[in-house]
């Protein structure tokens, strides 16, 4: 009897034993998993391209990894509004992120991968870092240029040819990046003059068939011959030929075109601040920049270890205005408040 009562007792003990080890094995496996935590990304890219980074970052690290895609108007606004929704911002022209900096809205931190990039491609006080450059130019239809019996536009005033009135796509400033770029360009070509910017667009209007919310749209436009020419990114443009918009060509401004350096910052009050910084240092790298090609992305990489596509715009051969990041972040507010009030408002984007 009483060793059937000792058998009891260890049997009790032993399946408490398994149990306990299950318990805690089992908490040890969820602590492990949740420790590497989230990262929630602002994306100011194409769709395509802020899925396959963001994917392959979580794949690669373990890091759950979110992401909301909004033109750098639209990231600013949101950062204004809610404070703590995004850990990293990603895209978007740089002198954006020294404006979100100017606000108190940006961590500054120095990525251990910055040292590789050439210091064109980095803020030395830590605002922002640049993982891909490219420029403005113009991509057109040949086949509506010809029905209109004008050549692609290879000057900023070959925009303003009555036969292209209402043929012409353009983002608007206030809510794409790339709209604000194509007036402090135009500033910047007549030694910044404000006046002059504002004047060259007043002309322009007319010609315009709507102003998009983001610079990619008027691309798909000219695509599909609803635009004769759009002003618009050479990246953009050519990832449209390559898709098989085959009567795209892509042409540039003689007087010279403005260019963005695609930025990286971590936002203040972030929720996962140590993940957006691993974030930050991993899309820096040439591993992740390596990457563009599977997107397929033709912006061009800032890591100069990275491959680049063979039909990847060659930035060095394009005539570029003088850029300052500084004045184009000081003066967004005013250029785009003038744009609104004298050319088109934010509302009548699409």
């Amino acid at each position: 009897m009483m060793n059937k009562s000792l058998n009891i007792e260890r049997l009790v003990f032993s399946i408490s034993a398994i149990a306990i080890i299950s318990l805690v094995g089992g908490c040890g496996f969820a602590k492990s998993s949740n420790s590497l935590g989230n990262v929630s990304v602002a994306c100011s890219q194409q769709e395509d391209f802020c899925q396959t980074m963001t994917k392959a970052f979580e794949k690669e690290t373990g890091i759950k990894t979110t992401y909301v895609r909004l033109g750098a108007g639209e990231v600013l606004a949101r950062l204004k509004t809610s404070k703590g929704e995004f850990d990293v911002w990603a895209g978007g022209q740089a002198e954006n992120h020294l404006l979100a900096n100017d606000k108190g809205w940006v961590e500054k931190y120095v990525s251990k991968a910055a040292a590789n990039l050439p210091k064109e491609y980095n803020d030395k006080s830590g605002i922002w870092s640049g993982f891909y450059t490219d420029s403005i130019a113009f991509c057109s239809n040949k086949k509506e240029l010809k029905n209109r019996s004008v050549s692609a536009p290879t000057s900023w005033r070959d925009l303003l040819d009555p036969k292209l009135k209402g043929r012409v796509a353009m983002p608007h400033p206030a809510t794409a990046g790339v709209g604000y770029m194509a007036m402090f360009t135009m500033s910047s070509i007549n030694n910044g003059d404000f006046s002059k910017s504002i004047d060259f667009f007043k002309k322009l209007n007319p010609n315009i068939m709507q102003y998009s919310k983001s610079a990619a749209t008027g691309t798909e436009q000219a695509g599909r011959g609803e635009v004769a020419t759009s002003i618009a990114l050479d990246s953009d443009c050519q990832k449209a030929i390559s898709a098989g918009y085959s009567d795209l060509v892509i042409t540039y401004p003689k007087e010279g075109t403005g260019y963005e350096v695609g930025a990286v910052s971590v936002l203040k009050g972030a929720r996962n601040s140590d993940n957006a910084k691993k974030f930050m240092d991993w899309i820096l790298s040439d591993k992740a920049q390596n990457k563009y090609f599977s997107i397929p992305s033709y912006a061009a990489p800032t890591n100069p270890e990275s491959k680049v596509g063979k039909d990847v715009p060659k930035q060095d051969v394009v005539k570029k205005v003088e850029w300052n990041m500084r004045k184009a972040a000081d003066n967004r507010e005013k250029f785009v408040t003038a744009f609104e009030n004298d050319v088109a408002s934010a509302d009548k984007a699409k």
